[in-house]
């Protein structure tokens, strides 16, 4: 009993006698905002695909309502929806999606002309247009998985620094507590394999602080066999020094509330552009077949939205998955109940996302 009492006392008195230094390095301090920016740009990455994504809908419901409504002014308010969204997409893309939105742009005013002259072109140059933007979109998609790699990395890296720290602080306790240099040097081995795993997902400039966590740990390890009361003081070294390691990151990167927003909304919108394909589609007996295909994937995207969703909105994902699956029946036996039944899905997907606020 008065072993374990005396473990924590000293687990307590680790984390409250670490003083972190006043002020970090400037290599350290370089660390830091390295981190910040990565997750800053992964976020501001996610928004720009989302904000495309509704580019996206835009454009194709600008094709559905002329192509099956005739209505060209309705498309044009659609086209002035996305000129909004392209907008918002260009305030936290990358350079290079910058110059694809500029492009977008320029090209919706060309269309935007064909429309209001009632030009024969009008159509296919929205078709074209339509084509552009997912292709824009998939150019945004490849920088955010980029981004994503980058930040997976640097959670791998903490995780790895947490478990180095974790283990010294159990060569420490063997060697205060337990007077085991044995336990110690087992404890310290797994430091430095903890450490060897963190520098692997590091940046350059950690993977050199890491570097001389690792000769703290080895020459802690070499100390423990020789003079205990050396060994004790480069197993704290080292201690203190993963501690300021780890506190050199700043802020745990965490996937924010408004991250795990942004990818749901990011799945709706999927969702509801294969509903306006699959529209598109049913619209002609040749490609029925192809609308059927849309629906699965709309199906799809909505099922991903929901492991995002929180319970009340799951319940309501499930019920859209339902009647996804009921128009898919209708859908094969043809008629004009098709025609209604893709209208009804279109209306409550864009229903839902203006009640709950997501556009």
């Amino acid at each position: 009993m008065k072993k374990a009492i005396s473990v924590t006392l000293l687990a307590l008195w680790l984390i409250s006698g670490f003083t972190v230094q006043a002020v970090l390095s400037a290599e350290q301090t370089g660390q830091t905002k390295d981190e910040e920016a990565t997750e800053i740009e992964w976020q501001q990455a996610l928004k720009a695909q989302v904000a495309l994504a509704k580019v996206k809908v835009n454009l194709l419901k600008a094709l559905a309502e002329l192509r099956l409504e005739k209505n060209s002014e309705a498309a044009l308010q659609s086209l002035e929806d996305a000129k909004t969204n392209l907008r918002q997409a260009y305030g936290t893309a990358d350079t290079v999606t910058r110059r694809r939105i500029a492009d977008l742009e320029e090209q919706i005013k060309s269309t935007e002309t064909a429309l209001r002259t009632k030009s024969n072109k009008a159509y296919s140059e929205l078709t074209e247009l339509a084509d552009k933007s997912e292709s824009t979109l998939n150019a945004a998609i490849a920088e955010t998985q980029t981004k994503t790699i980058a930040l997976k990395k640097e959670t791998s890296t903490r995780i790895a620094l947490v478990q180095a720290r974790a283990a010294a602080l159990k060569a420490k306790i063997a060697l205060e507590i337990e007077q085991s240099p044995e336990k110690a040097g087992q404890a310290l081995e797994e430091a430095q394999g903890y450490l060897a795993k963190a520098k692997l997902s590091a940046s350059k400039r950690t993977a050199e602080g890491i570097a001389q966590l690792e000769l703290d740990a080895k020459a802690a390890k070499q100390a423990v066999t020789k003079d205990m009361n050396v060994a004790k003081d480069k197993t704290n070294t080292l201690v203190v020094h993963t501690e300021e390691q780890l506190q050199a990151y700043g802020k745990q990167v965490t996937e924010s509330e408004e991250a795990v927003l942004l990818k749901k909304r990011y799945a709706e919108l999927e969702a509801r552009a294969a509903l306006l394909k699959a529209q598109l589609a049913a619209s002609a007996d040749a490609t029925r077949k192809q609308a059927q295909s849309y629906l699965d994937e709309a199906k799809a995207w909505y099922a991903r939205a929901q492991s995002q969703a929180k319970e009340t909105a799951r319940l309501e994902l499930q019920k859209m998955q339902k009647r996804i699956d009921d128009t898919k029946v209708v859908l094969k036996e043809g008629g004009k109940q098709a025609s209604k039944k893709l209208s009804d899905l279109l209306k409550w997907a864009a229903e839902r996302v203006e009640v709950k606020g997501e556009e």
